[in-house]
């Protein structure tokens, strides 16, 4: 089956064309791409397309170019838009090996190709640092991938999605609009070099879930690069990571969240992200204190309202209205409490003939 289609490749902000037939091969595409785009080196790089409702795919072994060619025949397509993702950029990238040279001294056969470097799928597994630490944040590239995807806890969960997404991919949005029904997010360089990258959600009436009705995930501004401090890690997203540890432990240090989230993020927040996150974490948790403190004058008046004889008393302190203390006593146990006195006082007359008996408990009871 004969496949030729045209792959469009972006770099920051430049685009180049070329062939992908079924003869290509990923050595062929990271061989033209890092000869053509001037500082890229292979190591430092990852490839994805980009189909109709999936923005994102895969393609880094020569299985993925073979499906993208059979997807591509299938859905009669004539072309495919690769993103290349830049990891470190060359100038700091010390790798053991030149991707020119190499895929040179491979195609020539000569000795100082090296055995690994011979067998093509192992060039593929270098578009990332071997060396790099595996964190947390990596499945977020993943929270925003195509149209009619749903998200079961509304705007809210959409929206901390979505600020996971910008952080992990490295980019910037803002709200074109934003309330409990729709929300309308365009990339941040919109105004300055057009990008188009945009997404519109909306609320489904018959299941109240967030749904993803448009969505254009191809960016066209200067490449993005995933930074360590970023506009998007606001309060809520650190409250949404650490609330499980808040129930855990929360005696949790704001110094200790931003260690937490250097180590398992690598991302750096602001104390005051960490001591508001922790708050808002705390929110999530235990409720609003002040609320509940208020709930405790509905709460006297009901208790008196359906148990009759109830004695509750609230105290404040004067000025202020501060808390101080709340007694309840229900009806009930007033009531019962009165059969109660002929046995205890008759347990209060016979105490000290019973401690003549047994002498060795009066230390014990007194």
């Amino acid at each position: 089956m004969e496949v030729c289609v045209i792959a469009k490749c972006t770099y920051k902000s430049e685009t180049m064309m070329f062939s992908v037939s079924s003869e290509s091969s990923m050595v062929d595409i990271l061989k033209t791409l890092c000869l053509r785009f001037k500082g890229l080196q292979l190591g430092c790089f990852t490839l994805r397309y980009s189909l109709p409702s999936y923005p994102s795919c895969f393609l880094e072994t020569d299985s993925d170019l073979d499906m993208m060619r059979t997807f591509l025949f299938v859905s009669n397509e004539k072309s495919v838009d690769i993103l290349v993702k830049d990891l470190c950029g060359s100038s700091e990238y010390s790798g053991d090996f030149c991707v020119n040279k190499e895929l040179i001294a491979c195609e020539k056969g000569e000795s100082s190709c090296s055995s690994t470097v011979e067998d093509r799928n192992e060039f593929l597994g270098r578009s990332k640092r071997a060396s790099a630490k595996p964190l947390l944040s990596n499945e977020w590239e993943t929270y925003i991938h195509h149209v009619g995807q749903k998200f079961d806890g509304g705007a809210e969960e959409f929206r901390l999605k979505l600020c996971k997404y910008a952080l992990e991919v490295g980019f910037n949005f803002l709200y074109a609009g934003n309330d409990k029904k729709r929300v309308v997010a365009i990339c941040s360089n919109k105004k300055l070099e057009g990008c188009s990258w945009r997404v519109y959600a909306s609320r489904c009436e018959a299941t109240g879930c967030f749904v993803i009705r448009t969505l254009n995930n191809v960016h066209t501004c200067v490449g993005r690069i995933r930074e360590s401090k970023s506009k998007m890690m606001k309060s809520r997203v650190v409250s949404s990571l650490i609330v499980d540890r808040i129930r855990v432990k929360p005696e949790l240090k704001p110094v200790e969240i931003i260690h937490e989230f250097k180590d398992y993020y690598g991302i750096d927040i602001s104390y005051y992200h960490a001591w508001f996150g922790k708050e808002l974490a705390k929110l999530n948790v235990h409720g609003d204190e002040s609320k509940s403190f208020n709930e405790l004058v509905w709460y006297a008046d009901a208790v008196k309202e359906t148990n009759p004889g109830s004695l509750c008393t609230l105290e404040c302190e004067a000025g202020i209205n501060r808390f101080r203390r709340f007694f309840v006593s229900f009806g009930g146990c007033i009531a019962g409490f009165q059969y109660c006195i002929p046995l205890l006082s008759s347990v209060i007359l016979l105490l000290p003939d019973f401690l003549m008996v047994f002498p060795f408990l009066q230390s014990a009871l007194f």
